[in-house]
């Protein structure tokens, strides 16, 4: 008792009171809590997004480099790069999406030659079947310059694989128009350059022939690597397929270019739609 009247005293005088309310929160104090939450979540997803896009630029960039080596060693080897599917118009333009059909797969991994003819696991029949793919069914897929795979020979000792251990995850392919042979072509890691349903699109335009999205290829008449050859990707980011307006009214989308010039670094460049 004597005790307790002590204590009393001393809270007291320490200016404490010994009956003590409970503390709680305004409603200000809690929006402010809860906007402060709202803030930090968009900074987690924002760096979260930021994190996921560097990853997939990466990886763009790590397969490219891949594949500029295998195509060094393919110099190497016959002296010569690869030849390419570049097509052009009459007045010298070039088709677009012609770079993205060539015979890549094939002069990199090689063929063996049966009959005067091409046998590789990445030619086959739509059912699945190896196929044996002759000069006459190249040409109506890889133009001009598909008079044959040079990295080829009846004996499979002689036939270089400059691919080794390369996923056929990172393939896509392609069926021809009399659906007779479907054909491996390397697939970029990301999503193609979307655009609206109505609008000519060359993203569009390779997923109805069942492909992701292919790797474009110039080794006839390269512009940013001369006497070489360019080898780049085209894809998009989160959001980059949404359709914005410039200061001129014209319309457009962004999406990135990687390709082996200028270190790799990716380009962000506009497709107009009108």
């Amino acid at each position: 008792m004597f005790s307790s009247k002590i204590y009393s005293e001393l809270e007291k005088q320490n200016g404490i009171a010994s009956a003590r309310q409970p503390v709680g929160f305004t409603m200000i104090e809690l929006l402010t809590v809860i906007a402060l939450i709202g803030i930090l979540a968009g900074m987690i997803l924002g760096l979260s997004g930021l994190a996921s896009s560097k990853m997939r630029i990466a990886r763009v960039q790590g397969e490219l480099s891949h594949l500029v080596t295998a195509i060094e060693f393919y110099k190497d080897k016959y002296k010569v790069y690869p030849p390419d599917n570049q097509l052009k118009y009459p007045n010298g333009n070039r088709i677009p999406g012609s770079s993205a059909t060539n015979q890549l797969v094939l002069e990199l991994t090689g063929c063996i030659v049966t009959n005067m003819a091409f046998s590789s696991p990445h030619s086959r029949t739509p059912n699945g079947s190896l196929h044996l793919l002759t000069a006459a069914e190249m040409r109506p897929l890889f133009g001009g310059a598909a008079d044959g795979i040079l990295n080829a020979s009846e004996k499979p000792a002689k036939v270089r694989n400059f691919l080794n251990n390369y996923s056929s995850s990172k393939l896509g392919k392609i069926t021809n128009m009399n659906r007779t042979v479907t054909f491996d072509i390397f697939r970029v890691p990301v999503q193609a350059p979307l655009y609206r349903q109505e609008l000519e699109s060359r993203g569009k335009g390779w997923r109805k022939m069942g492909l992701n999205n292919p790797w474009h290829y110039n080794s006839s008449d390269p512009t940013n690597n001369p006497g070489k050859f360019d080898l780049w990707a085209e894809f998009q980011l989160a959001r980059q397929g949404n359709v914005q307006t410039d200061e001129n009214g014209r319309r457009y989308v962004e999406y990135y270019v990687i390709g082996n010039w200028n270190g790799m670094k990716p380009e962000l460049r506009r497709d107009y739609l009108n």
